[in-house]
Order: C-alpha cells, then sequence, then structure tokens
C-alpha cells in the first residue's frame, strides 16, 4: 500500500505510472487537491506531488485525496478523449458554482474580499490581468486559463473526465461565466441577504454519456447529504399509519454527515469513496478526542445515510455495493456489564441525594430507573396521560405514540409503579401537573443534566459506571436474585428473549400478576 514520504521535511506523494498507461500519461498534467489548493503536477514515469505539510495525520488524509485523483486521471487515459455537449459543459460548471456556495455558506468572508475577487474575474475574463495589456483574443485565452483552469480541470477530474481541447475550452468558458453567480451571491451573503436560493437550479444535472445503455443517476433533492435525509424524512411520514423519525435521530445522521462533508470539503454525497470515510476514521481516531465506540457510530450513521440515497435512487447510485462497507469500524475494548452496573452503595448515595432535589428529572428520573430498569430516555418522554389505575394498583405506559420515540418494538410497554415509589411521593408528583395532562414531566435533556449531576455534584466517577444505563443492569440482578419470573423481567426492561410468545398477549389481563412480581424487588433504603 503506497504511503506518503518524507523528502527534507516535507511529505510527498510519489508512486509509479500503471504499464498500460505508461505512454499516455507521459507529459500530462492533472489537477490534484491539496489541502486548500488546486495543484497541477506533469507527469513523467511517475507522479510526484508535495503534500504541503511537515503533520503525519494531515499528511495521510491529503495522500489519499491525490491518490484517489490520480487513479482517475489513470482510468480516464484508459478510456481515452471524450467530447462533451454545450448542456454538459454547462452541467459542470453549475457544479462548480454549488461547490462554492456549499463551502462557503456559513462564513462567506467580508464584502470586500467578493468586490476584489469579482474584479479579478473581470479583468480575466476581458483579457486585461495585466494593467498595461491590450486585450486581444490571446491575452483573453491565457487570463482566462491562468484564472479558471485549475477549476475547470478539477470539476472534470470530479468526473474522471479527459476531454478534448474544444469540449475543455467549453468547460472553461462557462465556469468563466458561472463565476459571477459565485461572486454576486457570496458578496449578498457576506452582508447578510441569504434571500437568493434559485441560481443553482438554473444549471441542469450533468448526465455522462451511458456506456452500458443505463440510464445514469441524476443528481437532484437527494444529491446532497442533507438532501437524502430530508427525503427520507419524508418518506417515512407519509401515509396514514406511518412512524416518522424522530428528530433525536434526525439530528444523529445530520451531525455524522455534516462533520464527514466538512472533513471531505464537500455535501455531494454520489462522490462519497470508501477512502474518504476510511481517512475520517483514521483522522478522528488519531485525534483521539472520541471514544473507538462513538467513531463507530459515526461510521455508522453515514453508512446509513449513504444506504438511502442508494435506496431512494433505486439502485442506479453505487449499484454494485455501499462504498462505506468496505470500511472496517474501529474496535473498543469491551467493558464488563458488574462494571458498568451501580454498586449498592453508589445506588443508594444517589437515590438519597435525589430526595432533597427539586428538579423533577433529578427527583423522580433516578428512583424510577432503579425501580424498573427503564432506559432514561424512555422515562423522560412520560405525560400525566400515561399513568393509570388498574384494580387499584398503579402503572405508567412507555410508548411511541405522540410523538414519542423508543428502542423497538419490545419497548412498547405498560409498567408497575413500585410500592416505594409511591411511598416516596411520585403520583403527588405526576398529577400537580394535571393541568397539563400532555405536557412532558421532565426536560429534553434529562438524560444529560441527570448524569452531569452524578459526575460533578456526587462526585461518582468511577469510569466504567453508565450513570443512567447502570440502572438498567442493577435491576436485572436485583429482579434475579428476588426470583422474578423472566417473563416479566423481560417485559418490564423491554428486552427480547427471542421467543415467539412474547408477541402474544399484554392486555390488562397481565397487570395484577405484572405488579406482583415487580413488588419482589427489595428496597434501597
Amino acid at each position: 500500500m503506497p504511503k506518503p514520504v518524507m523528502v527534507g521535511s516535507t511529505y510527498y506523494l510519489r508512486i509509479n505510472v500503471p504499464r498500460d498507461v505508461l505512454g499516455r500519461a507521459a507529459g500530462t498534467r492533472v489537477s490534484v487537491p491539496v489541502g486548500d489548493r488546486i495543484c497541477q503536477p506533469k507527469i513523467t514515469t511517475h507522479a510526484k506531488v508535495s503534500l504541503r505539510t511537515k503533520d503525519w495525520p494531515t499528511a495521510k488524509r491529503r495522500f489519499s485525496t491525490v491518490l484517489a485523483a490520480l487513479e482517475g486521471h489513470w482510468e480516464a487515459l484508459r478510456r481515452g478523449q471524450e467530447g462533451l455537449t454545450h448542456k454538459q459543459a454547462v452541467a459542470i460548471a453549475g457544479e462548480v458554482v454549488r461547490g462554492f456556495l456549499d463551502i462557503l455558506e456559513d462564513e462567506p468572508g467580508s464584502p470586500e474580499l467578493w468586490e476584489c475577487v469579482a474584479e479579478l474575474d473581470e479583468a480575466a475574463r476581458a483579457g486585461r490581468n495585466h494593467p498595461l495589456a491590450v486585450p486581444t483574443a490571446e491575452t483573453r485565452a491565457a487570463d482566462i486559463e491562468s484564472r479558471f483552469g485549475g477549476l475547470a480541470d478539477a470539476a472534470l477530474r470530479k468526473h474522471g473526465l479527459l476531454v478534448d481541447e474544444v469540449s475543455r475550452r467549453k468547460v472553461l468558458e462557462r465556469v468563466a461565466v458561472a463565476m459571477e453567480d459565485v461572486t454576486r451571491l457570496n458578496a449578498a451573503r457576506a452582508k447578510g441577504d441569504y434571500s437568493e436560493t434559485g441560481t443553482e437550479k438554473k444549471y441542469p444535472a450533468y448526465a455522462p454519456k451511458s456506456r452500458t445503455g443505463v440510464q445514469p443517476v441524476r443528481e437532484g433533492q437527494g444529491s446532497t447529504f442533507g438532501g437524502v435525509i430530508d427525503v427520507e424524512i419524508k418518506r417515512r411520514a407519509a401515509g396514514r399509519d406511518a412512524k416518522p423519525m424522530s428528530d433525536s435521530a434526525a439530528r444523529k445522521y445530520r451531525r455524522s454527515s455534516d462533520e464527514f462533508a466538512t472533513f471531505r470539503n464537500s455535501k455531494r454525497i454520489e462522490t462519497v469513496t470508501a477512502r474518504q470515510a476510511d481517512d475520517w476514521k483514521r483522522a478522528l481516531l488519531d485525534e483521539g478526542k472520541l471514544s473507538n465506540s462513538t467513531i463507530a457510530q459515526r461510521l455508522q450513521n453515514l453508512r446509513t445515510v449513504v444506504e438511502w440515497a442508494r435506496r431512494h435512487a433505486l439502485g442506479e447510485l453505487f449499484p454494485d455495493r455501499n462504498p462505506l462497507d468496505l470500511v472496517e469500524l474501529p474496535q473498543r475494548q469491551g467493558v464488563r456489564s458488574e462494571d458498568r452496573t451501580y454498586r449498592m452503595s453508589e445506588a443508594r448515595t444517589v437515590l438519597e441525594a435525589a430526595r432533597h432535589e427539586v428538579k423533577p428529572e433529578l427527583r423522580w428520573l433516578p428512583w424510577m430507573c432503579a425501580y424498573s430498569g427503564a432506559r432514561i430516555e424512555e422515562l423522560a418522554q412520560l405525560m400525566v396521560d400515561d399513568f393509570f389505575e388498574c384494580d387499584g394498583e398503579w402503572f405508567y405506559r412507555l410508548t411511541n405514540k405522540g410523538g414519542k420515540t423508543l428502542k423497538n418494538r419490545h419497548s412498547i410497554r405498560v409498567v408497575p409503579v413500585h410500592a416505594d415509589l409511591m411511598d416516596e411521593g411520585l403520583l403527588k408528583f405526576v398529577y400537580s401537573a394535571n393541568n397539563a395532562p400532555a405536557k412532558r414531566l421532565f426536560p429534553n435533556r434529562s438524560q444529560g443534566n441527570v448524569a452531569g449531576w452524578i459526575r460533578r455534584e456526587l462526585k461518582i466517577t468511577r469510569r466504567e459506571l453508565a450513570p443512567s444505563h447502570g440502572w438498567r443492569h442493577l435491576f436485572e440482578d436485583l429482579a434475579l436474585r428476588a426470583g422474578m419470573l423472566d417473563s416479566a423481567k423481560t417485559y418490564i426492561t423491554g428486552r427480547s428473549g427471542g421467543k415467539s410468545a412474547e408477541g402474544y398477549g399484554k392486555s390488562e389481563a397481565m397487570l395484577p400478576g405484572l405488579y406482583y412480581e415487580m413488588q419482589k424487588i427489595p428496597s434501597f433504603l
């Protein structure tokens, strides 16, 4: 596997040209991205490109990007030169516009900057880069080449195109004109005006000439990560009995996609490669700020978004396989269940401290977790209407109705209220909010608030302990010690034992027996 080499104090890419294209490659130039620059090395029997860094992690990221560009160049040489239509040239220029607008959307710079850029672009289009030059067809061609040639080549390289001189000139001319939209829109954004949104629509989507007879995939609403997520949200919400995507899930997928898009400087999903995703993974690992399990989850989220894009395109996008399937997820050293579980002394410390808290999530969620084994995010969604009485005993429903979310279908359940919770005054708290029965009893950030309180205020800092999930492990241990029926324990905790009988019953007829099993859990205090 090739890797960066040190020349002097700077890292370089240096690879030999493949034998099958050696004769055609010699003397050609290829545009490759190196950091925030486009370089155009001349190919001989090998390709040599300065990665413009002394930092090893940066060199590795840049190396993979440059190598991918070179591999695209070799493939273009194998296919030979192609001709482009006028529409294709305009479409490629539109991709340049979209690239600038996407990257600079959040931070467009200053109005003065774009005023200067507009002047330089106009001078190049007019053939008067040099203030003393007399504009001619020759000076105009040279100035346009100097100013916009790298952008045109980079846009062609994105599609692996090696075009004839006439077609390259078409693209170059269209890019030179299209840059007027870039300077105008970014200047407006720099002044705080984001109102214009239709410019990109005037450019057609690039459609390559099909070599297989299969209709090529066109860029459209779902061709950016955000667009794909928007389409998936809309798809899941369609129909009378739809199960919409939760806001938290959408935020999760957007976060992973946005971070990856920032890393690769592009929001376009159709250009994702396994190498880019693997480089992102290695960069996160080298940075050392996130755990391996968190990095693995980010990669899995990204893979899911790419898979949605494949489905939306009915297999025409990435027809062979999801490129993220090739990326190995980072492994982590597992934590034993007993280490993640609350020790009885820790549990008593938390519950005793909770008695003196005023904030509802700190007062009640630790107690409810301790006496149910429920996930804290499930309990945090409870409303007054979720509590009900049956045969003189109290229960609450954990459901996905009313905009709530649960992990899976087994998580939908009814949980008995333990006698200790009744003694603590849980129902008094619940029904003190009776004037708003459909309002959640706990704030949205309950899980983070509780975990922070346990770590910072109570000084329970044992690294392996899961401040919220540890109750779940402890409840199961207590249920085993108390002799609770396995079927009741599995149901109350919202787990699946893999038995077909789990799909049957679950009516009110079982509630008295379920309540009886819950009371087997011994008191903590």
